[in-house]
């Protein structure tokens, strides 16, 4: 890690001069945002497509609704409960069709919210069924590695 910083602090000599090692995070970090916000909702400078041209039947949401969509929800959950308060989480936020696609939903605009991960999954259990959500969701990951062999003052683990 030392390394990597070093090197950056070098790239970053004409952008800050003195070196401050703050500022360099502080840009890094920023820079880092960017792209990742830019991949994940696709904000662009230059958008190709517009909401008028994202009619096409597919269960893809297409950039224009994503970055619609990452506007119109302010970057977080858009989860009310009961007693009405919305959910704050900013993380881990995936798009959701509040009219199920396999039911008939659609991409556009009006059908498409973020939401957190677990209300995401509260959501489609609620759409769908818990036994029909269980069937699709990953296992939990595994070491696919063989199981590594130890042995006692040199017996063999047959010996133990």
């Amino acid at each position: 890690m030392h390394d990597k910083l070093e090197r950056l602090r070098a790239l970053m000599r004409a952008s800050v001069p003195d070196g401050d090692l703050g500022a360099i995070i502080e840009q890094a970090v920023s820079e880092k945002l960017e792209r990742l916000e830019a991949r994940r909702f696709a904000r662009t400078k230059t958008p190709k497509q517009v909401l008028s041209r994202t009619d096409t039947p597919s269960r893809h949401i297409p950039a224009a609704v994503r970055r619609a969509v990452h506007e119109r929800d302010g970057g977080s959950c858009r989860f009310v409960n009961e007693q009405g308060r919305r959910c704050t989480a900013r993380d881990r936020l995936e798009f959701h069709h509040r009219r199920p696609f396999g039911h008939g939903g659609d991409r556009g605009l009006a059908n498409i919210q973020l939401l957190c991960k677990s209300h995401n999954q509260y959501v489609a259990e609620a759409d769908y069924g818990s036994e029909a959500m269980a069937r699709h969701r990953r296992p939990p990951d595994r070491v696919s590695e063989a199981s590594a062999v130890y042995s006692i003052a040199g017996l063999t683990p047959r010996d133990t």
